[in-house]
């Protein structure tokens, strides 16, 4: 038997078990099977772009969208175009040779029909809330094989928002927020969103959580009947900049008193809209705001 251990020594380390073969349910309900962890993988989506630096597959990381600028080393990747599915390049994609894709999810069914028939594997991302980026980490860490690393930052990011919680859960109100997502036309944050989440995270509440819509578009007459609060949103809207004297500049917005008196703030706008460990920090830096007393 002693004779035959370092033989056993030798094959273990042939074979590691990072090497076995791996099988998720993806974000569209699609079994995604490889034989092994994936060694090149091509990313579409910017969250999970960011997901698989935290997780230590950088290197595993073959080509990534225009949009994937978050760490600043993801800039280097080869590119394969933008974020739209339309604005994908199925042949620079292909001649990457990945053994893996990733992607968003519906967005890019033109570039999931495509990728399955060259029989590309691909996986969906398909994000809605804090559940599924718990998911999505542990998911790209098996198929990277990187699943003490997608352990570790799933972990970290859920000991952090739970942190908040227990700070905020004591406070005596829960202030009212509406979240600005576009500002022409309006748009707002409803349920089953990553804002929802995060307002509710930091001890706030939604003030259009209401909604049947992800995000709907809403009245300037129909926020003021909800007399929120807190006016919130990203810091770095597309549409510009929105903050307490421009909006005390535009007609009817001044009747809040969240404008008069400078209960306006914001967040990075892709902290809180990828699903990433990120999230975390969109939820300490919302808590911060809406309840500074906790963190004093």
């Amino acid at each position: 038997m002693r004779r035959l251990l370092p033989l056993l020594a030798l094959l273990i380390a042939a074979f590691p078990a990072s090497a076995a073969p791996v099988t998720v349910v993806d974000g569209l309900g699609r079994t995604v099977s490889l034989s092994a962890p994936a060694s090149r993988v091509v990313s579409l989506s910017p969250a999970c772009t960011e997901v698989l630096f935290a997780i230590g597959a950088a290197d595993r990381v073959a080509g990534v969208t225009e949009y994937c600028d978050y760490p600043a080393e993801a800039r280097k990747k080869p590119k394969v175009g933008g974020f739209s599915g339309k604005a994908v390049s199925i042949e620079t994609l292909v001649a990457l040779a990945p053994d893996l894709v990733v992607v968003e999810g519906q967005m890019h069914e033109r570039v999931i029909a495509m990728l399955e028939n060259a029989r590309v594997p691909c996986y969906a991302a398909d994000a809605q809330g804090l559940a599924d980026a718990y998911r999505i980490i542990a998911q790209l860490g098996a198929l990277t094989g990187e699943d003490s690393g997608a352990r570790r930052v799933g972990g970290n990011m859920r000991e952090r928002i739970d942190s908040v919680r227990r700070k905020t859960e004591k406070a005596a109100a829960r202030p009212l927020c509406f979240w600005i997502v576009w500002d022409d036309p309006l748009m707002t944050a409803g349920r089953r969103t990553f804002i929802d989440e995060a307002i509710e995270a930091a001890g706030g509440r939604n003030a259009f959580a209401d909604s049947r819509e992800q995000y709907p578009t809403v009245s300037l007459e129909s926020v003021i009947a909800r007399k929120p609060d807190w006016i919130l949103s990203g810091a770095m809207q597309r549409g510009g900049r929105t903050d307490a004297a421009s909006l005390s500049a535009r007609p009817g917005w001044r009747i809040l008193d969240a404008v008069r008196e400078g209960r306006v703030g914001f967040v990075d706008a892709d902290s809180v809209n990828r699903a990433g460990p990120r999230l975390a920090d969109a939820v300490e830096a919302l808590a911060k705001l809406l309840h500074p007393e906790a963190f004093r």
